[in-house]
């Protein structure tokens, strides 16, 4: 977050409140105490502007300026400065601010040296070293040490999709991974054994429904289609190429008008001219039917 904050010093002459207000902007609504006090704010004054509303504690020595309300960056904001100088986001939160983990984590996990303590929704580590880099404004650890502590929490196969969006945005680096794993630290086992199994088709499956099939293929032991490929103006759901099958995926609600269903049969009929084979699949027979299902797609692959 330091990286971030650059205090002018005697060279400004501008007010004490202009240039917090400016330094809280780049923070996303958040300032720190110490902050406040540098820039010339005696600690009167601090406690006058919290009793009036202008600012909004929301750490020991950390607030919120003006609305107490702010977005997801002025969160993560404020947990660094609480966290101290050169903290970064870590773990579960790295994951989640690099986009490569779909659900905002419930605590604010932050990867820092000294002694800062975790408070309630904000778990605070102190490993013996802290790399940064910086994305979208704020400081992250490296993919490497974010993904052994979510192997603490996240189960095999949501470490695998982790790993495979990794993949296709060009983050996974393979020789940083190994050497984290050699330590044999904590969630190691997990990691290891999702890059063993590591399914990059994962990362183009646009949502849990494609995903869910993609590995019921894969436990029973089909071969794994291409989701979402290219096909004319057409983008199907799932393609197995050397077979010309295709597999629709009719998830619920999302083909059930009229319109909706007269679109998917020209749909349909155009990718047939091409010379493939159409088969569709709804929800319900994926959850309540997988094995037949399995079997419909094995026949077609035959």
């Amino acid at each position: 977050m330091e990286r971030e904050i650059r205090i002018e010093g005697s060279r400004d002459h501008r007010s004490a409140s202009r240039r917090a207000a400016e330094l809280s902007r780049r923070q996303f609504g958040a300032i720190a105490r110490r902050q406040l006090l540098e820039i010339g704010f005696s600690p009167t004054r601090v406690r006058d502007w919290l009793r009036c509303g202008r600012l909004h504690a929301r750490y020991p020595g950390v607030y919120i300026w003006g609305r107490p309300d702010t977005g997801d960056e002025g969160n993560l904001a404020a947990a660094l400065l609480y966290s101290g100088r050169s903290a970064a986001l870590g773990g579960l939160t790295a994951l989640w601010w690099l986009e490569l983990l779909g659900h905002e984590p419930v605590r604010i996990h932050v990867d820092a040296p000294g002694r800062a303590s975790s408070r309630p929704g904000l778990a605070i580590r102190h490993p013996r070293r802290v790399e940064r880099r910086m994305h979208r404004h704020l400081p992250v650890v490296p993919l490497a040490e974010a993904l052994l502590p979510a192997g603490e929490s996240l189960s095999h196969n949501a470490m695998r999709l982790v790993l495979a969006r990794a993949d296709f945005e060009r983050l996974l680096d393979l020789s940083a991974l190994h050497t984290a794993l050699a330590d044999g630290r904590r969630g190691s086992r997990v990691v290891r054994a999702a890059l063993g199994a590591h399914l990059p088709q994962l990362a183009r499956c646009a949502n849990g429904f494609e995903r869910e099939f993609v590995l019921l293929c894969e436990a029973h032991h089909l071969p794994l289609p291409e989701p979402n490929p290219r096909i004319g103006r057409f983008r199907p759901d799932m393609l197995w190429r050397e077979a010309r099958l295709i597999v629709e995926l009719d998830g619920s609600g999302a083909h059930s008008t009229a319109a909706q269903l007269a679109a998917d049969g020209r749909r349909q009929a155009e990718l047939e001219r091409f010379g493939y084979t159409v088969a569709r699949f709804s929800r319900a027979e994926v959850h309540y039917d997988p094995g037949g299902v399995m079997e419909a797609v094995r026949h077609h692959l035959i």
